[in-house]
């Protein structure tokens, strides 16, 4: 079976590193797995490629010259399954596809909860109305982003985010680190992950710091608190990298996004036993079964009072193994969208081996 993937800019986020985790899965199913960038910035594509996929880079889908590469691109390769992940140019992506390969199946993942107002708004129900009768099946990352579909009348399939094995590995084993407590950070700086927020409440307290993110999109005072940290040494990273290593080290996991689909990092942390402070907002409420998750409304006195009270806790606390309440497994992941693949296709790949 060979299966291409749109993608956006290949950026260190969550399907990129959930590829990367699954490669080993869709290889034993004897899937050929193609992933598509769009535009000139693909600072991931390498490790994907590294990881054994096939990486192909095209301009935006919506420029003429993107769409017609687009086009291209799909009968030179031929695919059982189209599988579209990107917002941007939905209809551009599902309509050059289905007249590039007129029988060839179209799946879409939607990543996060989209609430557009206005304009914008009118313009997702417009492309739902030329598109979704086109696609094949659409599949939600979480219950949350699967209800928000149905106000567009999508009923979607509910497949949840997985994460690398070897957080379930490191989780067996971890402990709480001794000295001084810290607090984690990752994800790439936007009005929608509001990192202000939990960076404002880390300077207020005692904690020290790993932030793991991009800030190009950081507001002048998100940066000011960064290098303030930084000038105080309690800044203990600062940059792109894996952020496995700081998530076994660090003593909270902060997540103050306004909504997310299902945050990635926020599931490595719980996988790996870290505790969770979390805004009660779309796309993080599945992690209230977590029994380490603390829910907070997004105001800054009570996420201050929060993070501070972190600094009484325990510094040395072995992780309980309990089972987690959700398999966030890869093993699961892709033998879920092995099913949707063989139920939209005529071909039905080998069954997922599980490497856990």
């Amino acid at each position: 079976m060979k299966i291409v993937h749109l993608m956006g800019a290949l950026r260190p986020s969550g399907m990129e590193r959930m590829f990367l985790s699954a490669s080993i899965h869709f290889r034993a199913a004897g899937v050929e797995t193609i992933i598509v960038g769009q535009g000139s910035e693909q600072p991931f594509a390498q490790y994907l490629t590294q990881a054994g996929y096939k990486v192909e880079v095209i301009p935006s889908v919506k420029t003429y010259s993107g769409a017609k590469a687009w086009a291209t691109l799909l009968r030179k390769i031929g695919p059982d399954v189209v599988h579209i992940h990107t917002e941007g140019a939905f209809v551009v992506s599902v309509l050059v596809a289905r007249a590039s390969l007129p029988g060839t199946p179209i799946v879409r993942t939607v990543h996060s909860i989209f609430r557009p107002t206005g304009k914008a708004k009118l313009s997702r129900r417009l492309q739902g109305l030329a598109a979704d009768k086109i696609v094949a099946d659409f599949v939600a990352v979480s219950p949350e982003v699967r209800e928000n579909e149905r106000s567009y009348n999508r009923n979607a399939r509910t497949i949840f985010n997985w994460v690398d094995d070897t957080y379930f590995q490191a989780r067996k084993a971890r402990t709480m680190q001794v000295g001084k407590p810290s607090a984690v950070i990752v994800g790439n700086s936007s009005p929608i992950k509001n990192q202000v927020l939990a960076l404002q409440a880390v300077r207020n307290s005692g904690l020290d710091l790993y932030f793991h993110g991009d800030e190009t999109g950081a507001t002048k005072e998100e940066v000011s608190i960064l290098d303030a940290l930084e000038e105080e040494g309690r800044l203990r990273h600062r940059g792109t990298s894996d952020p496995r290593t700081s998530l076994l080290q660090g003593s909270v996991f902060l997540l103050p996004s306004r909504h997310e689909g299902l945050g990635i990092a926020l599931a490595e942390a719980l996988v790996v036993g870290l505790p969770a402070i979390v805004n009660n907002v779309p796309g993080l409420r599945w992690a209230h079964d977590f029994p380490n998750v603390t829910v907070l409304p997004i105001d800054q006195d009570l996420w201050n009072v929060e993070v501070k009270s972190v600094e009484r806790r325990p510094h040395i606390e072995e992780t309980r193994a309990d089972p987690l309440p959700i398999d966030l497994s890869p093993a699961r992941g892709v033998s879920e969208y092995l099913d949707l693949y063989a139920s939209v296709s005529a071909i039905r790949p080998k069954a997922s081996r599980s490497h856990s």
